[in-house]
């Protein structure tokens, strides 16, 4: 999480700005909740009520279920990134597969009281994301590696008013865990390429000039500039509304509040004490140094909040068609800030996200009494703006393919399963003294067990 800098266009001045731990640049929020719904591109999900998974995102479906049912499974995230870049000296800083694979897993429950009350349990993961770099990749101060997990633990209920309006809220407790490390990459020799142009600017001495050099010369490629881990709960609702028309048509709203999350960890960095007069007088925006030792640090990250509409029509006895909007208050996400137990900055990034919208349309085929096919398309629009993408998340707006099918083995046990493909524009960005591009696809496979009591 680079400093907000003030300052000039030298390369030193530049270059240094990139030493940062940029934990979250880039939109970091799962839908990965069910597998029927991974099946049709998560379309229609706050109306649709054909397995437990769907009360997770509009609790007021609880009224839909005429008794216990539980869904479990998981949605296995493939995917393939990679970001190729080069520096203003001539370095490469190109790697492949930033971002590895994950299990995302999911458990819900639902069970009516009677045939106006309901409640409904779950355990999903809302955010999350991990990529990593080399320990000696060139572009190692803005790359290294960053893992965010989150496990979402909501207990709702809902209310039928008529046969029309049903109400539903809930209780959301997100644990989260989140590492971030940083290397030194190619820092050195961007440092000294800098320095004679400060110089002959005037705007260090030749004394401070050596000071730094001596200082860079002993940061080897993958020493470690900064280490953050912690890991905290915090806590938010969500609620929901159902308008059934009838049987075959339903629309539901559903909101999602923000969720603070305060942090207070580890921190630590290998870059010398000596060196943090220097660049606080400068504003070069380095992390803190605290030469390997481990002090204690806290971040605040706001888990935004979001908005959906969606909808459900039985167009016939055998097919139907579903479509959601979805709006996430990015903007809420502005800016990272770790202070140190005695007040001071340990590093400092604006982020400045945008809302984001997510749209999404799918069709489901009632074959007979064991089979159900399904499928669906979608649109997510990226929250970071193009002059903040980080190759930490080089993010991108996204297009979803998806089919999948459920297999009954009667009326009390059925299969979910569900494949996605999800393929990222092609982006090209500045950061610091690099020009990158990376371009990014994957692949997501879910399976569910459904069982009614």
């Amino acid at each position: 999480m680079s400093q907000k800098t003030r300052f000039t266009q030298s390369a030193l001045a530049v270059a240094v700005a990139i030493v940062s731990t940029q934990a979250w640049a880039a939109g970091f929020q799962l839908n990965e909740f069910s597998s029927s719904g991974l099946g049709r591109a998560y379309s229609g999900e706050g109306a649709i009520a054909d397995d437990a998974g769907n009360v997770s995102r509009n609790p007021a479906l609880i009224t839909m279920f005429d008794r216990p049912t539980f869904s479990g499974g998981a949605v296995f995230v493939d995917p393939d990134v990679n970001v190729s870049g080069r520096s203003r000296i001539g370095n490469d800083a190109s790697q492949d597969n930033i971002a590895p694979t994950a299990w995302v897993p999911n458990l819900h429950f639902v069970a009516p009281i009677n045939e106006q009350f309901g409640w409904g349990a779950s355990v999903t993961s809302n955010y999350g994301l991990a990529t990593e770099f080399n320990d000696s990749f060139a572009a190692g101060s803005m790359g290294g590696k960053t893992d965010l997990e989150t496990l979402n633990l909501n207990l709702s209920g809902a209310y039928r008013l008529n046969d029309s309006w049903s109400f539903g809220a809930g209780f959301d407790a997100v644990y989260a865990r989140a590492k971030i490390e940083r290397y030194a990459g190619d820092l050195p020799q961007i440092i000294g390429a800098g320095l004679p142009a400060l110089v002959q600017s005037g705007q260090i001495s030749p004394q401070v000039a050596q000071q730094l050099a001596t200082q860079a010369g002993g940061i080897g490629r993958d020493t470690q500039i900064a280490h953050l881990k912690g890991d905290e709960w915090g806590f938010g609702w969500n609620a929901g509304i159902l308008y059934e028309l009838d049987k075959n048509n339903r629309w539901g709203l559903t909101y999602r509040s923000e969720v603070k999350i305060d942090f207070d960890g580890d921190y630590k960095s290998s870059l010398p004490a000596t060196l943090n007069p220097v660049n606080a007088a400068l504003g070069l925006g380095l992390p803190y140094g605290t030469n390997g030792a481990t002090t204690n640090g806290s971040l605040t990250l706001n888990l935004p909040e979001m908005w959906e509409i969606s909808g459900y029509n039985r167009v016939d006895p055998q097919w139907a068609i579903h479509y959601s909007l979805a709006y996430t208050s990015w903007s809420q996400f502005q800016e990272l800030k770790a202070k140190g137990s005695n007040g001071e900055q340990l590093f400092y990034k604006e982020e400045g996200f945008k809302d984001a919208y997510r749209i999404a349309l799918g069709t489901t085929y009632y074959m007979d009494d064991s089979w159900t096919f399904r499928a669906g398309i979608a649109f997510d629009d990226s929250p970071v703006p193009a002059d903040k993408r980080s190759i930490s998340i080089p993010d991108q707006d996204r297009l979803w393919l998806s089919t999948g099918a459920t297999y009954a083995f009667n009326k009390d046990a059925s299969v979910d399963v569900g494949v996605s493909y999800m393929h990222g524009q092609k982006v090209e960005f500045t950061e610091g003294p690099y020009t990158f591009k990376s371009e990014g696809k994957a692949w997501l496979y879910g399976a569910n067990f459904n069982f009614a009591f």
